[in-house]
């Protein structure tokens, strides 16, 4: 008769770092809209020629952009059959009641980033060493700020018949959010951790467009739990 045994696993030694992360240059925030998201999936299940619902011809209405192209805190109003109900009043009262998000997955994908293009000497060169191992709290990190405004530009798009469009975006000024990471000690001491955040910030940053500088952010010294 066999003899059974018992012994325990051991979990891998990891050390959670809590940041406070301090912007040093302004913040933009705009991902697709909802309306806009919402009609690309109705034409993509359907045949091409297919006549639209009417609920997907309405006028245009910057505002509904501007609020539904964020992720926020607490939940909104939606008002998909009829977006021209979004307005500036709703959208300063969102700024002021709620709190915009940016995404921990957009925090993770812009640390590998920085991984594959500064961290030369480390294994992994794809970034599959900090994609496997880096685990963020949460799906979402709140964002404050000291303001917000709303900048309009004219930006070209691609295409034979192209013609320049306008992009309204939320811009940030004064930002500062929170997260919170995981990394094996075995993978990654803490201390890489940090230096990983702290370059990714300097030269990657987070956010809409980040290649042109913005969603520069630095740590808060001050503001540092390491457990």
């Amino acid at each position: 008769m066999a003899k059974s045994k018992t012994f325990t696993i051991e979990p891998l030694k990891e050390t959670t770092l809590r940041l406070e992360l301090i912007g040093d240059t302004d913040l933009i925030l705009h991902k697709r809209s909802r309306y806009y998201e919402q009609a690309e999936c109705w034409k993509q299940a359907h045949d091409k020629g297919t006549k639209m619902p009417e609920i997907y011809n309405q006028g245009k209405n910057i505002w509904e952009g501007l609020i539904t192209g964020i992720h926020w805190e607490k939940p909104i109003t939606f008002h998909d059959e009829d977006i021209s109900l979004y307005t500036q009043e709703e959208w300063e009262s969102y700024m002021k009641d709620n709190r915009p998000c940016i995404l921990t997955q957009a925090f993770k994908k812009a640390f590998t980033e920085t991984f594959i293009t500064f961290f030369k000497d480390s294994t992994g060169k794809k970034g599959t060493d900090i994609k496997r191992s880096l685990s963020m709290t949460g799906s979402i990190c709140p964002v404050d700020f000291e303001s917000v405004e709303v900048v309009n530009n004219i930006v070209p798009t691609s295409g034979i018949s192209a013609s320049p469009v306008l992009c309204s975006s939320n811009v940030f000024h004064n930002w500062r959010t929170t997260i919170e990471v995981s990394c094996p000690d075995i993978v990654f001491p803490h201390e890489t951790v940090l230096q990983l955040i702290e370059t990714s910030g300097k030269y990657i940053g987070i956010g809409t467009q980040r290649a042109n500088g913005n969603g520069r952010y630095h740590i808060n010294p001050e503001n540092v739990t390491i457990s």
